[in-house]
């Protein structure tokens, strides 16, 4: 009797550990990812140069589908003889392998974004409004090119994305200078620079 007793209790007790073991576990699938706001512009420098005597003065860069002449010393004499205003496109433009423009690459995962001209470092004696900029899309879901060449200002938006702008976006990046004929240079000439800084924001 006393078997069967101790029998009934050893069965109770591993029963009730049976029911307390659990055969499920949980863990967690963690991830991350960044906010991505990426802009390079290849050009270093866009250079006017009317000193310039290698070049015939007859060189000209196409910018929204309007042929500029490059500037030189030809093109500059040229100038003084015809008169009244003339938008000219760079001389050379460093950093870009030869091209005419920068390229600007935008990368990022926001859609809605915006490239702007920042801050402006500097003054030209003959006005800062004196520098045209263009921005001609060539690749990628931002927005179509600026409508023309437009005098540069700080906070002036260049291009950008409303909707949909995940990805990669590449514009040329051109830059016109306009010279008026009742300009009065010093004797010693005029060798002057200003920087830009461009940024990319979004909302």
């Amino acid at each position: 009797m006393r078997k069967l007793i101790g029998l009934g209790i050893l069965s109770v007790l591993f029963s009730g550990l049976a029911l307390a073991q659990t055969n499920t576990d949980s863990h967690t699938v963690t991830v991350k990812v960044p906010s991505v706001l990426q802009l390079s512009l290849d050009a270093t420098d866009y250079l006017f140069d009317f000193t310039d005597a290698t070049l015939q003065g007859t060189e000209t860069t196409t910018v929204g589908n309007t042929a500029y002449t490059k500037a030189s010393r030809a093109a500059y004499l040229n100038f003084l003889e015809a008169g009244s205003t003339q938008d000219f496109a760079p001389t050379s433009v460093a950093g870009t392998n030869g091209a005419e423009y920068g390229t600007v690459t935008v990368k990022t995962n926001r859609a809605q974004w915006t490239v702007k001209v920042d801050s402006i470092g500097g003054t030209l004696s003959l006005g800062n409004n004196r520098v045209k900029v263009f921005a001609e899309k060539l690749s990628g879901k931002g927005a179509s090119s600026t409508p023309s060449p437009t005098p540069i200002a700080q906070g002036l938006s260049l291009f950008g994305a409303s909707t949909g702008g995940q990805g990669k976006s590449v514009y040329k990046l051109y830059y016109l200078f306009t010279m008026n004929i009742n300009d009065d240079i010093p004797l010693g000439g005029l060798n002057e620079s200003i920087t830009l800084n461009l940024l990319l924001t979004s909302p």
